[in-house]
């Protein structure tokens, strides 16, 4: 028990002070009284603190999350509850996952007598893959003014994954009431625009006598109808570049990973529409396909294989995603394709085989907006060197949205957005498309 008792500044501020006293001592016999008087004190007060805490102080309880949303603010949650009739103050050192890089992690506590406590701290993951909280340290003293601190370790080593960003589902909206056809043109039905069934009806004036069911007629006494639901079930890709332009950095999140927490956001859309979801994840060589289905399953499978992504980042190669396509998707689809072109160049070079998917596809070519070049060339230059600056800005601005005309004048559609907003610009754009009926 003495091995988890450690002394605080504060024992040896005063003991500077009783030496101080000791000293005086020389010149002024009352000195030394003062110093005896200071020096028993710290001994009889950690003498009495050490007692006190050397009896079961508290409990300490650390409650993570089942999984992690990359990206977001993850909730950490914490229980303290003081067994003493004292307050005490507790300071929370955490070894936290070295993801992180945060090395000096401490919180401050303070506990009433027989209190207990329930708080949180948050952190935001960057990266996908597990993260382990290992053992939590606790130092506890009486108050700020004590001179003996009793140090506890709750050794608990917790493993948790970290997935793409599930949390953004509160703040990205559909923008439709996918709930109520009569107010959403997405759910519009139409009566024999396929074979999926629906229910006998009435004939009624206007309706396709070609549909007339004779039989359920003949037993009813009265024309009745087959009725049958509009086709909306399409195919909806996540064509997801995992290519060198892809590597480059924005909040401590890399474009892939934007790319990877939209394509996440955009597939639940997808699946709450009715519409069938797959995901392509294409490099150099290789690529990740997952067949789209319309089923939640599906959403879990998508979550699983978006976790698991990996690559080297080496350049892309838009051939070999064209001739993917072409061996693997036979029945037209939309194909989300989320790059980042770095230059007019990187455009024309990929550009034919954009087009060759175009010809038996619906395209949305989604890419980049680097808005911390907008967020500078907003801002009023002070100096001829920003004046510079703003003009390379301006342009490399002007390039993007160029390279996204040259897309829209070839029957292909855009989507040019800032990295944090890419989520919610992508599945609005999904909802115009989808309510267009183009797909």
């Amino acid at each position: 028990m003495l091995k988890s008792l450690y002394l605080t500044n504060n024992t040896f501020y005063l003991l500077g002070l009783a030496i101080v006293f000791f000293s005086f001592g020389l010149l002024w016999q009352l000195s030394f009284l003062l110093g005896f008087m200071v020096l028993g004190s710290i001994i009889a007060l950690i003498i009495y603190e050490s007692f006190v805490l050397s009896r079961d102080t508290l409990s300490f309880k650390r409650q993570l999350p089942k999984r992690l949303s990359m990206g977001d603010e993850n909730q950490v949650v914490i229980e303290f509850h003081n067994h003493l009739n004292k307050s005490l103050i507790v300071d929370l050192i955490e070894n936290l996952p070295f993801q992180f890089q945060i090395f000096d992690f401490k919180k401050t506590y303070h506990l009433k007598p027989a209190e207990s406590i329930k708080n949180h701290y948050k952190l935001i993951p960057t990266l996908r893959g597990e993260y382990t909280w290992e053992s939590s340290v606790l130092m506890i003293k009486l108050s700020k003014w004590s001179l003996v601190s009793k140090k506890e370790e709750i050794d608990e080593v917790t493993t948790v994954a970290c997935y793409p960003s599930f949390l953004q589902f509160s703040e990205v909206s559909l923008k439709a009431n996918i709930e109520n056809p009569e107010k959403n043109e997405m759910l519009v039905r139409r009566i024999g625009q396929s074979l999926e069934f629906e229910q006998i009806k009435e004939y009624s004036s206007g309706d396709d006598y070609r549909h007339i069911n004779w039989k359920a007629s003949a037993k009813k006494g009265q024309l009745m109808l087959n009725q049958y639901q509009d086709e909306r079930s399409q195919d909806i890709y996540c064509a997801i570049d995992m290519g060198r332009t892809m590597k480059m950095p924005f909040n401590n999140l890399t474009l892939l990973d934007y790319a990877i927490n939209a394509s996440l956001a955009l597939s639940k859309a997808i699946i709450s529409t009715k519409d069938k979801a797959g995901i392509i994840a294409y490099s150099y060589d290789k690529a990740e396909h997952l067949t789209p289905k319309k089923d939640w399953r599906q959403f879990g499978k998508i979550i699983e294989l978006l976790y698991n992504l990996k690559t080297d980042f080496l350049e892309s190669d838009f051939e070999y995603l064209y001739k993917f396509v072409r061996i693997n998707i036979k029945r037209r689809s939309l194909i989300v394709i989320f790059t980042n072109f770095d230059s007019e160049n990187a455009l024309r070079r990929n550009f034919k085989y954009i087009q060759h998917i175009a010809r038996h596809h619906l395209v949305l070519v989604v890419f980049f907006e680097n808005s911390e070049i907008s967020d500078f060339i907003s801002v009023e230059a002070k100096s001829l060197n920003q004046v510079y600056e703003k003009a390379v800005g301006f342009d490399r601005l002007q390039k993007s949205q160029l390279i996204a005309r040259e897309l829209q004048n070839a029957g292909i559609r855009t989507v040019l957005s800032p990295p944090e907003k890419l989520s919610s610009q992508v599945v609005k754009k999904y909802i115009e498309i989808k309510k267009q009926q183009i797909i």
